[in-house]
Formats: structure tokens, C-alpha cells, sequence
């Protein structure tokens, strides 16, 4: 196909009457009953541009307050300074199969086939030139917004009053079913029935329900926040009161770590959309729109934030801190080798820390060396399974992450090395005065040590040989090895525990 823009043919009563919309011609005269789809929505399971304001907002903050000047001017300036900025890649869009196949079925039949919407040309012909399979684009420019009662203008203008069939998926599609033969109807939210059209087909539209809402906020991620409890049950003393402030901090971290995967899957949209598992998500794959991922998240924030000041100031200074350093994550650390997994190791860290704070447990500081060495193991865990996964489906790395396939070495033995020395760490504990203290028989506790060992190990070896596809925190959740080991160092702990026998 050739290029939509500059070189594309424009009639002369086009030119005559003056640039209304924008509109790229290929090939000859149009053929009766022209097949027309929208793109936002109804092509695409997203809206180009919100993806185009996203984008700006990870590559080039300093310019969001120049969008919002824009705005004020016109929503087609508005427009045209996403598309100049932030024009989504068209080959990482989330385009629906059953729409696009059945355009390519028409077309294989000889009918002309045709692109018309409210996206900036520039977005516009990006989709057209990946896809090959339009004669024609009508798109906004950066004067006119072709939405509503001017793409019908445009389409009547073109083809006449029921010379084209429409493929719309909104309410601001009305005007144009209403001039249109055949209305086709993306989704469930929108209906031409009213419109005067004859109704076509109808494709299915993003998932209704609470389902998708569920998957987005990754609820099964909640069980990483059980370590707020690691510091009582260290510390051997529960009351209804602790049992309740621990419940609050659970809450709040959930609720905020919730909202920060939405903001982050947001900024990860291209990115996820090329890993084989990420782009399934609801925010990637399109089955949840920005707006709505993007107020879902400020809701959970706010809800967890909010729910911290039942438990008290420290914990809401907790969660700051903790979403503090997330955004700072999501925005900037997560590119920077090395300082990513420190990162991620004082997020789990906070989690330990905050659950001491909110229930007056003694968080050591064996606890917090320990704490520290093991996530950040862990964290190297996830690094090094992500490039095991480049490694095996052939994939180029992230631009949002700096390691490649020649630093698996170095991870891995930088995990390794952090989970040793965590064991170490351990080692010294068991052995210290602390313990003795605790425990009525502190020789007990020596078995948890080559217990460590042998998970921390194996963790890694599971890595090594590319069985670990999720984050190694919920791997043990899940992991059968993981809670006998688990078991036997409860035991060990209870055994310490006991007293003597009279």
C-alpha cells in the first residue's frame, strides 16, 4: 500500500471546497457501499489517544503542561501535539481479530475498504501503512476534528447518504450510522438500532463485569503483604489489637500496591504487549480502557491511604514512602541496572519494617540485614528468569529494562551471592545472644539454616534451568517444596519454643 500523506491523491472538489478533514486516496474510484471502520475502539481494543498521552507522560514528562495548553485551544490541537509527541508504535496496538478479519475477507471480495476516524492523521496513516489494507484514510488534522456530525460530512461527502457501511463501536458513532447502509456494532455499550441504518454484524467488545477488574489489580499479588506479620511472630507476643493493626496494614499495602501495578502496567503498555504472558492483562490487551485503568488505580491509593490512618501516622508515612519510591520505580529506577533490584528489596523490606512499626515489635537489626540480602536475592530471581525468557522465545529486551542476555552471568551470581549471604546472616542469629534469650532451647533453631540454604539454592536453580515464569515471592506460594521446608523451620521454631520437661 502506499503512503497516506503527503504524496496521496486529493480530488478537486476536495481541494476546491478546502481541507475539511483529511483524507488520503489509493488507487481508483470508490466502489458502492464502501466497507468503513473506526479505529479507536472498534479496530483497535484502545484509544490511541489516551496510549499517545501515556506515552508522553514516561518519555517526555516536561511536556504534559504543554498538552494541557493545547487543550484549551481545541481538542484537535490537543490532538495533533500527542500525535507529534507520543504517536503509538502500530505494530504493538491491540487490534481485534474478528474486526479485522472480517475486513480482510471483504476486501479478498473486491469491496473498498476504508479507514475514517477521529485520530490524528499522523496515527492514522501509521495503522493504515502497518496494516496495508485501506484505499482510503479520513483523520482528524490539526484544525478539524473529524468525530461525530463531520465524519459523517466526510463519508456522505464521499460516498453519499447509504453509499458506505460503518463499523463504530460509541454513541458519538450515531450521526454516522444514521447516514450509513449497514451498521456494524463493535461491543455491547453501543447500539445503531435507532440509528435508521439496517443493523449488520456485531463484534465482541471489551468484558463486561468485574472480572477484568479483579485480574487487573493481580488480588493473588496480595500475599506478599503477609510479611508485615514477620516481625510479631518473631517477636512471639499477639493481642486483638496487634491482630487488628496488622489487618489494616495488609489492607492499605494491598490496596496501594494494587493501584501502583495499574500506573505501572500503564507505563508498560508496549513493553507488555511484546512478552508472551504481560500482554493478556486487561490494560495491554485492551479488555480494560486507560481511563478506566488509570482511575481505578488513583481509587485504590487513595482507599489504602486513607485506610492507613486507622492504624496511625507511621503507617501512612509507610505507604508514602512506599509509593514514593514505586513511582520513582515505575518512572526512572526500573531502566538502571542494579539499583532496580535494591529497589524492589527495600520495597519488600518496608513491608517487614511497616509491620514492626504499626504493632510496636522490635524489628532487629539481624531481621532488616536478613530482610535486605534475601529480597534483594530474590529480586535478582525475577531479573535473571526475565532474561532466561528472552533467551528462550528470542525476544529483544525492554527499552524499560537495561540488562541483556550477556549480564545473565553476572545476575546470577550476584543473586546467588545476596541469598548466601542472607544464609549467613541467619547463621549468625541462630548462633548469637538474641536467640538465647528467645528460646528456652536455641540449639534447636540450628537446623534452620541448611534449610534456608537448600530453598534459596534450589530457587536458584529453578531460575537456571527456566522454570520460574512468575515472581519467586508468589512461586513460593505456590510451590509444595516451599511450605514443607517452610513446615520443618516452623518446627524447628516451635521446638526452641517449649519448655523444659519436668
Amino acid at each position: 500500500m502506499n503512503t497516506a500523506g503527503g504524496d496521496a491523491a486529493t480530488s478537486t472538489e476536495d481541494r476546491q471546497s478546502g481541507p475539511e478533514y483529511f483524507r488520503t486516496t489509493i488507487g481508483g474510484s470508490a466502489a458502492p457501499a464502501a466497507l468503513v471502520t473506526d479505529l479507536d475502539g472498534s479496530l483497535i481494543a484502545t484509544d490511541t489517544l489516551w496510549e499517545g498521552v501515556v506515552s508522553i507522560v514516561r518519555r517526555a514528562p516536561a511536556r504534559v503542561g504543554s498538552l494541557a495548553g493545547r487543550l484549551m485551544t481545541g481538542r484537535a490541537a490537543f490532538k495533533a501535539e500527542v500525535a507529534k509527541y507520543g504517536a503509538p508504535d502500530a505494530a504493538g496496538l491491540p487490534y481485534r481479530a474478528d474486526v479485522l478479519e472480517y475486513l480482510r475477507s471483504e476486501r479478498a471480495k473486491g469491496r473498498r475498504i476504508v479507514l475514517a476516524t477521529a485520530a490524528h492523521k499522523t496515527v492514522a496513516d501509521s495503522v493504515a501503512n502497518h496494516l496495508g489494507l485501506f484505499d482510503e484514510v479520513f483523520a482528524s488534522t490539526d484544525q478539524v476534528n473529524l468525530k461525530g456530525a463531520q465524519k459523517r460530512d466526510a463519508l456522505v461527502k464521499r460516498f453519499g447518504v447509504k453509499g458506505f457501511d460503518y463499523i463504530g463501536d460509541s454513541i458519538s458513532d450515531k450521526a454516522v450510522w444514521q447516514a450509513c447502509r449497514v451498521a456494524h456494532v463493535v461491543g455491547s455499550s453501543a447500539s445503531a438500532g435507532a440509528a435508521g441504518a439496517e443493523t449488520g454484524k456485531r463484534f465482541g467488545g471489551p468484558a463486561a463485569g468485574a472480572r477484568k477488574f479483579v485480574r487487573a489489580i493481580r488480588m493473588h499479588q496480595w500475599v506478599k503483604n503477609i510479611l508485615v506479620c514477620v516481625p510479631t511472630l518473631l517477636n512471639h507476643t499477639v493481642s486483638w489489637h496487634i491482630l487488628e493493626s496488622l489487618a489494616i496494614a495488609f489492607a492499605g499495602f494491598s490496596l496501594v500496591a494494587s493501584g501502583t501495578y495499574l500506573f505501572n502496567d500503564l507505563l508498560d503498555l508496549e513493553a507488555d504487549r511484546g512478552h508472551p504472558l504481560k500482554r493478556r492483562r486487561p490494560l495491554p490487551s485492551g479488555e480494560m480502557s486507560i481511563a478506566e485503568g488509570a482511575g481505578l488505580g488513583l481509587l485504590l491509593i487513595s482507599s489504602g491511604l486513607g485506610l492507613s490512618l486507622l492504624a496511625g501516622l507511621p503507617l501512612l508515612v509507610c505507604l508514602v514512602a512506599y509509593l514514593a519510591l514505586t513511582i520513582c520505580y515505575s518512572t526512572w529506577i526500573k531502566s538502571k541496572p542494579v539499583l532496580d533490584v535494591v529497589a524492589l528489596a527495600v520495597l519488600y523490606t518496608l513491608r517487614v519494617f511497616a509491620g514492626g512499626l504499626v504493632t510496636g515489635a522490635y524489628v532487629s537489626p539481624w531481621l532488616f540485614q536478613f530482610s535486605i540480602f534475601l529480597f534483594l536475592s530474590l529480586a535478582f530471581v525475577k531479573r535473571y528468569s526475565e532474561l532466561v525468557g528472552l533467551r528462550q522465545y528470542r525476544r529483544r529486551p525492554s527499552e524499560r529494562r537495561s540488562y541483556t542476555i550477556r549480564d545473565m552471568s553476572i545476575v546470577g551470581q550476584a543473586g546467588l551471592g545476596s541469598g548466601l549471604l542472607a544464609c549467613v546472616v541467619l547463621a549468625l542469629y541462630v548462633n548469637g545472644r538474641e536467640v538465647e534469650k528467645l528460646y528456652r532451647h536455641p540449639e534447636m533453631l540450628w537446623s534452620v539454616c541448611p534449610l534456608f540454604a537448600y530453598w534459596i539454592i534450589r530457587v536458584w536453580l529453578i531460575a537456571h534451568r527456566g522454570n520460574m515464569r512468575e515472581d519467586p515471592v508468589l512461586y513460593a506460594f505456590h510451590d509444595r517444596v516451599s511450605y514443607i521446608v517452610g513446615t520443618l523451620i516452623a518446627a524447628a521454631v516451635v521446638l526452641g519454643l517449649m519448655p523444659n520437661a519436668q
